[in-house]
């Protein structure tokens, strides 16, 4: 197993086999629901899991995702972005621009892919900022910052975890639920630069990306 986290906790992690419909079309032959949903409780195994030759499975597309690219590099998030965009492709067909269809939502490998995503979104960040970022349990910090719970309404639905740094909190998976959902103005490699660098608080806007933390009544309001 990799050894990338330290502490990283508990994460809930649902990983559903899918049905055989859209995937077949796109990537051959796919697996036929053999299981029911497994429970993942580490996010490093969650990670390995994903990266491993098993994970295709558990995910959409496999075919467009190379994952010999995928080292925890920034350069490697352009691989996830283009596998992203090829999901995006195919739900904005079923779905129209900004909705998420019947391909992301009666496919349990819809969730899985943005699950993946987002959670080597955030370990990406995690590794090459130069700012410190920790993951923690996105019930947790809400509880400890009751001010941000409005501010991350509606994030848990993915978010089971959130990053957060002395500057701020990110929302890696729900980045990678809008890259699906509204293409290449919303990519990951994007969001990655922003927060691997100091943010500058008079400049940052809250968001499902980043939200500041701060009691300076002068910066963005949480």
């Amino acid at each position: 197993m990799m050894k990338r986290f330290a502490g990283s906790g508990l994460l809930l992690l649902a990983l559903c086999f899918a049905p055989a419909a859209l995937a077949a079309g796109q990537d051959g032959p796919s697996t036929p629901i053999a299981a029911p949903a497994q429970q993942l409780t580490d996010i490093d195994v969650a990670l390995d899991t994903f990266l491993s030759p098993e994970g295709d499975k558990l995910i959409l597309l496999p075919n467009r995702l190379d994952k010999s690219k995928l080292d925890f590099s920034m350069d490697s998030l352009h691989e996830i972005d283009s596998w992203l965009q090829a999901i995006y492709t195919l739900n904005r067909l079923d779905a129209g621009e900004g909705k998420a269809g019947e391909f992301l939502t009666q496919d349990g490998r819809g969730d899985n892919s943005i699950t993946f995503a987002g959670l080597y979104l955030g370990e990406v960040v995690r590794l090459n900022a130069k700012q410190t970022w920790v993951w923690q349990p996105f019930e947790a910090f809400v509880a400890k910052n009751p001010g941000h719970a409005q501010a991350l309404k509606g994030e848990a639905g993915f978010d089971k975890y959130v990053l957060v740094s002395p500057q701020g909190v990110a929302t890696p998976m729900n980045s990678a639920l809008k890259r699906v959902l509204n293409g290449p103005i919303d990519s990951v490699h994007y969001v990655a630069t922003f927060l691997s660098e100091p943010v500058d608080l008079k400049k940052a806007v809250s968001g499902r990306d980043f939200s500041p933390l701060t009691d300076d009544p002068s910066l963005p309001s949480n």
